[in-house]
C-alpha cells in the first residue's frame, strides 16, 4: 500500500512538472513581493489553512506550490509560517511529505501547525498524530518540538496556543478537561501584559462566521459585516468546533487581546472572514480561506489566497494575499483587504 502511495505521488510530481513546463500553471508575479509593511512591526506571519495534498487531484499541490513560491519571492524571513489545518487530505503519511517538500524552503523562523479533522480521521489516532507532528516537527529547531497536538508556541515573545482534536473523531472535535484547562490557565498567563495572544485551531466556533449555512454552501454572501458572536445554550454544530464550543468560548471570551484563528470552511475572502467574539475585550475570530481549494461565499473566491499578519505595540494587522497571483489584495477585490485591529 506504502509502495502504491508512492507511485502516485511520484506520477503526480511528473504531471505537474509538465504541466508547469508548458504553463497550464503559472507562477506567481513578483511586482509585489511580500515585505515588511510596517517599520514598527515586532513580527510577521502568514497565515494558511486546508492544503489538503492528495494523489487524485494536481491541482491542490500546483495552487500549494505556486503559494510556496511567492513566499520565496519574499524580501523578509517571516517571524512564523502557520497552516490551520487539513494538511493532507486522508492523513497518509506520503501525504505529508509532499507538503513538507513543497515547503521546506519557505523562509520562515518557525512553522506552526494545527491539526486538522482530515489529518487525524481516518486512521488510529496514535498513527495521526505522530504524522502531524513529525511533519511539523521537520521544520522546526528541537528546542521547538512538539509532543502533542495542543501546545503553546513563542515567537520573539508573543504567544500562539494551538488547540486541537484529542481523538479521531470524523468531523467536530473531542476537546478534553484537561485541554480546556490548559488553554484557560495559559491565556490568564499570557494576557497580563497586554500583549495580544493568539488561538490557532482548524474548527470555528459554532454558527460564527456564517456557520451552518457557509458549510458545502456557495450561495450565502452576506452584504454587511457580521455581527458580534452571540452566546447561546444550543447551537448547530455544523462545521464548528463541536460540543465543547461553549467551553471554548467561556475561556476565549473573559481575556482581552485574543485573536481565535481557523480554517475549515474553505470560505473566500468577504464578510465571513472577520468576527468580533467579545468588544468588550477584545477578542476576535479570523477565518482564512482554503490555500489550494477553490472557496466560495466570499467576495474573493481564488484558491492561492492567506493572510500576511503583522504586530506592533498597538496594532495587529492583517493583509488579504493572493500567493498563487503573488499580490496583496485591494479593495476592489475585497472591501476589507486590510484589517486593522488595534491592541487595548
Amino acid at each position: 500500500m506504502v509502495g502504491l502511495e508512492r507511485f502516485f505521488f511520484e506520477l503526480m510530481s511528473l504531471i505537474m512538472s509538465f504541466l508547469f513546463s508548458i504553463g497550464a500553471i503559472t507562477t506567481p508575479g513578483t511586482a509585489d513581493v511580500i515585505r515588511q509593511l510596517n517599520d514598527d512591526a515586532n513580527i510577521k506571519f502568514v497565515v494558511t489553512g486546508d492544503p489538503q495534498v492528495c494523489n487524485y487531484n494536481p491541482s491542490r499541490e500546483a495552487n500549494l506550490v505556486a503559494s510556496a513560491q511567492d513566499l520565496m519571492n519574499s524580501q523578509d524571513v517571516l517571524d512564523a509560517f502557520i497552516m490551520a489545518g487539513d494538511i493532507a487530505e486522508n492523513g497518509f503519511e506520503a501525504e505529508f511529505n509532499r507538503v513538507y517538500e513543497d515547503l521546506k524552503d519557505v523562509p520562515a523562523n518557525n512553522f506552526i501547525v494545527a491539526a486538522g479533522n482530515h489529518d487525524i480521521r481516518l486512521r488510529d489516532f496514535e498513527e495521526a498524530k505522530e504524522n502531524v507532528l513529525t511533519f511539523m516537527n521537520a521544520f522546526n529547531d528541537e528546542e521547538n518540538h512538539k509532543t502533542q497536538l495542543y501546545y503553546e508556541y513563542d515567537v520573539k515573545g508573543y504567544k500562539f496556543l494551538v488547540i486541537a482534536s484529542d481523538e479521531a473523531t470524523f468531523e467536530e472535535p473531542f476537546i478534553s478537561s484537561e485541554q480546556l484547562q490548559w488553554l484557560n490557565l495559559s491565556l490568564k498567563e499570557y494576557t497580563k501584559n497586554g500583549d495580544p495572544v493568539f488561538v490557532v485551531t482548524h474548527y470555528p466556533l459554532a454558527e460564527s462566521h456564517g456557520l451552518p449555512n457557509t458549510w458545502g454552501s456557495a450561495n450565502s454572501t452576506p452584504t454587511e459585516p457580521l455581527q458580534e458572536y452571540v452566546r447561546r445554550d444550543s447551537y448547530d454544530f455544523t462545521g464548528s468546533i463541536g460540543e465543547q464550543n461553549n467551553e471554548v468560548y467561556d475561556i476565549i471570551s473573559q481575556y482581552e487581546n485574543v485573536f481565535f484563528i481557523s480554517g475549515h470552511l474553505h470560505t473566500g475572502f468577504g464578510y465571513y472572514t472577520y468576527q468580533t467574539i467579545d468588544a468588550e475585550n477584545n477578542v476576535q475570530s479570523i477565518n482564512v480561506p482554503s490555500v489550494s481549494i477553490d472557496n466560495k461565499d466570499g467576495q474573493y473566491n481564488n484558491p492561492g489566497t492567506g493572510l500576511y499578519i503583522e504586530v506592533t505595540d498597538d496594532q495587529v494587522i492583517c493583509y488579504a494575499r493572493d500567493f498563487a497571483e503573488g499580490r496583496f489584495l485591494t479593495t476592489d477585490d475585497f472591501k476589507e483587504a486590510v484589517k486593522v485591529y488595534d491592541i487595548q
